[in-house]
């Protein structure tokens, strides 16, 4: 039997946004009664068990990256994300956290397919932050050839912060210009 693959596209119209909306928004609020440990374990815990679910569609193992991203972020001492886009992300995180949402996880296929279209809303929502990380994450581990070395040591923290300052500046000035045009994220 030959492998064969297809694309499945579905629209989301207005109503079906405004759904995920309000249950964003639900989940920002249920943050606030959890602490940034419980929704990033929370968050961590559903990463680990897609990428652990053999069923687990693809797609979804690959949403899940997305995840693993903004919660590595934000525990990044080097990249030290600004505490206002480290507030978004666990309130953004807070869905992931809870145990029960609209698909139940144990459903085959489709149990993760409410958190993959959530994940893409909230990456979405991120875009640039998490590219912004990603980048300075291959500059991290290529920045110094040997990295042992007494001289490495020293100046890599610099250049860290040279790395990140600039990426910082970079996604402002894309959200700026984002903003300008009249874009908003979810």
């Amino acid at each position: 039997m030959a492998n064969t693959t297809f694309k499945v596209n579905f629209t989301l119209d207005e109503q079906d946004v405004a759904y995920f909306r309000r249950l964003f928004k639900q989940a920002r609020l249920a943050a606030k009664r959890k602490s940034p440990e419980e929704v990033i374990a929370g968050a961590r815990e559903l990463v680990v068990s897609v990428t652990r679910d053999k069923k687990a569609p693809r797609f979804v193992k690959d949403a899940v990256l997305a995840l693993e991203d903004l919660t590595d972020m934000i525990e990044d001492t080097a990249y030290r994300a600004p505490k206002a886009v480290v507030s978004q992300i666990l309130g953004a995180l807070a869905y992931f956290a809870e145990p029960e949402d609209l698909i139940p996880d144990h459903v085959p296929v489709l149990g993760f397919l409410d958190d993959a279209i959530m994940i893409k809303f909230v990456e979405r929502e991120f875009k640039y932050e998490i590219a912004a990380y990603r980048r300075f994450k291959r500059f991290r581990e290529s920045a110094e050839q040997r990295p042992w070395t007494a001289v490495a040591k020293g100046r890599l923290p610099q250049r860290l912060e040279e790395k990140r300052k600039a990426l910082r500046a970079e996604v402002d000035r894309k959200k700026k210009v984002d903003e300008e045009k009249g874009r908003s994220g979810f």
